[in-house]
């Protein structure tokens, strides 16, 4: 991200945080959990949040009382969520590393890719690594949850999510216009689009752009690269973080959600 002013990556990573606070952590926790009872045999004891920005889940879980690590690339990003989590009284292990290959300290029982995160897998080969990395660092028939766009969006049939939204948080308003004059190539699959804050502090407000470049998926697709690493089993697809909505064509389905069970 950038702004017109003083280069603030603690600023900036509280303006994302706010951006996408809207979130039922506890509805979604839950849902996990019954994800985990269903097809694994008992709720987690041990969460990996990946890619994990603000530590949304991880924090969330590490207030259950789970052990917990967040993994990020970006090291501002670890930084603010490392805070955000003293702020919340809990403790969560952060690495910084890259989704395609990592190691935690430990395996874990449960991990999940939230937000589109998953999109920033630009190619194959980088979904297939990075799925081979998930298993490496599940325990035993560990359950790996990831949300995608909905397959609609692929085809430009309609817009799952909505791009243009605001929300508050502790003192701060965030207006978020995200994927503004995208490109796509259909050859490569990758989307090039700009990512626009309008971030109000009190009387101040600034802004952030940034460019985003993400990868596109089909639901055939996912499911072949999902066979080829080898290491997964598809339980069920869900259309939205809710045990209830399966993945159909449904205006309720607005994700495209695999639950995987590590082989």
């Amino acid at each position: 991200m950038s702004d017109g002013n003083q280069f603030d990556y603690y600023s900036q990573a509280e303006a994302y945080d706010t951006a996408f606070g809207f979130r039922d952590l506890d509805f979604e926790c839950d849902t996990l959990d019954a994800l985990c009872e269903q097809f694994r045999g008992a709720k987690p004891r041990s969460f990996a949040d990946l890619g994990c920005g603000p530590a949304y889940h991880g924090i969330h879980y590490a207030t259950r009382g789970l052990r917990t690590y967040g993994l990020d690339i970006n090291p501002h990003m670890i930084e603010y969520a490392r805070a955000k989590a003293k702020r919340f009284g809990t403790k969560v292990e952060f690495v910084q590393g890259d989704m395609r290959e990592f190691d935690l300290p430990e395996p874990a029982d449960l991990a999940m890719c939230a937000i589109a995160t998953i999109h920033y897998l630009l190619t194959n080969e980088d979904m297939i690594t990075h799925l081979r990395s998930v298993a490496r660092n599940l325990t035993d028939g560990g359950i790996y949850v990831f949300e995608a766009n909905h397959p609609r969006d692929v085809f430009n049939i309609a817009r799952s999510a909505k791009n243009e939204w605001e929300f508050e948080g502790r003192d701060i308003s965030v207006i978020t216009s995200w994927g503004v004059d995208e490109q796509f190539d259909p050859i490569t699959q990758l989307a090039t689009s700009t990512i626009h804050m309008e971030v109000k502090r009190g009387t101040d407000t600034q802004t952030y752009d940034f460019e985003n470049l993400d990868r596109c998926h089909t639901h055939q697709e996912l499911k072949l690269l999902i066979e080829q690493s080898g290491v997964f089993e598809p339980m069920t697809w869900l259309g939205a973080l809710d045990v209830k909505q399966p993945l159909d064509n449904s205006k309720e389905s607005w994700r495209m959600i695999p639950v995987l069970r590590k082989r």
